[in-house]
């Protein structure tokens, strides 16, 4: 008989019989430091947008192949199912409940916050998301997220240090070095974390509380995911990086503009290590900087490289935000569970029996 994965349609009873008593409260996003950030990202963009020649950056966008941009939108929006579908994947070894569909749905919803926060809060979103939707732990959901993202970053900064060499011959100009270097930071930030909880599940010290131990022990589960699933799960992430080179590819052919790979792969890597940067929601403003220089360094010129610059950044963030803003309007006819109606429910006092499920971490 085949062996199946917990229901997509049914309440988890396991997740059930592993909780206790306590009361879920949702990640504080919204707060000084978000918006200390938002103001200083919306001045930053907007000192950047008064050095873009707009009647240039729409006659290129007159000009350009409007089917190819289209093609490649389709490109980058079709990763966020994917990286469902590998999250999902990541953790079937859970006893976890929801649909693939449902789990794109969700990876869209929390990276349209990660738009709107600073400091990859959204990550923390994401296991709260998690909890209240498909019945996993916060902790858990926490380990699996930061195993993709070690997953990811090393393949972005592999790549990104091939082509720029590939392309550059060593001779690296500071933005890139910088998007580099921070890329390193987090690849090998991701990777010690990976490690220091290894080691404190195999021996616990004994000064750690008992209420912390719990969740050490429920993010290493979580973390790792089935030795028969990371074929499918690096299969799916080598389909997501194909998708994000080729969206970066259509745009640049849809401006008339002919790249070769490393070119390509260069365009795509360096300005996603940029959009780590902490301070800003997403690394806005310094994406667009890496983005701007990246362009000006494959040989495009400033007028061009800004129309690509601005139509890139609109699709990508400012897009996903207004896309974004329409779920959280329509989650509830999506049946995706939020913060807000978790909170509601609780501030109520009351706490119907599926929400019985999420009583801890």
């Amino acid at each position: 008989m085949m062996e199946t994965s917990p229901s997509e349609n049914t309440v988890c009873e396991p997740a059930r019989a592993n909780e206790s008593s306590g009361v879920v409260k949702p990640p504080k996003l919204w707060g000084w430091h978000t918006v200390v950030s938002g103001a200083l990202t919306l001045i930053f963009i907007a000192v950047l947008a008064a050095y873009v020649d707009w009647p240039a950056v729409w006659r290129e966008f007159v000009a350009s192949h409007k089917g190819y941009l289209l093609l490649g939108m389709a490109c980058h929006y079709l990763t966020y199912p994917v990286r469902g579908l590998r999250w999902r994947r990541g953790m079937i070894h859970l006893p976890i409940c929801g649909s693939s569909a449902m789990f794109g749905l969700v990876v869209f919803f929390y990276n349209f916050v990660d738009n709107l926060v600073p400091g990859k809060l959204g990550d923390l979103y994401a296991a709260h998301l998690a909890r209240i939707n498909f019945g996993i732990r916060r902790s858990s959901a926490i380990g699996s997220i930061v195993f993709l993202r070690m997953l990811d970053a090393w393949i972005i900064l592999a790549l990104a240090v091939l082509a720029s060499f590939a392309m550059l011959s060593g001779r690296l100009p500071y933005s890139v070095r910088w998007a580099l270097i921070g890329g390193g930071i987090i690849a090998f930030a991701a990777t010690a974390t990976i490690l220091t909880f290894l080691i404190l599940n195999r021996s616990l010290p004994r000064w750690i509380p008992d209420k912390i131990k719990p969740m050490i022990q429920a993010f290493n589960t979580g973390m790792w995911p089935r030795a028969g699933e990371l074929p499918a799960i690096l299969s799916l992430t080598a389909v997501i990086w194909a998708l994000e080179t080729l969206w970066i590819y259509f745009l640049v052919i849809g401006f008339g503009q002919s790249l070769d790979i490393s070119e390509v792969i260069f365009l795509t890597m360096v300005p996603l290590l940029a959009s780590a940067f902490p301070f800003t929601p997403s690394g806005a403003g310094f994406v667009e900087v890496t983005l701007f220089n990246c362009l000006r360094l494959v040989g495009l010129t400033s007028p061009l490289a800004g129309s690509i610059t601005v139509l890139n950044r609109f699709i990508d963030y400012w897009l996903h935000i207004v896309l974004g803003g329409v779920v959280w309007i329509m989650r509830r006819r999506l049946k995706m569970r939020s913060w807000h109606e978790e909170a509601a429910i609780q501030k109520a006092g009351g706490r119907p029996k599926f929400f019985s499920v999420f009583k801890q971490d």
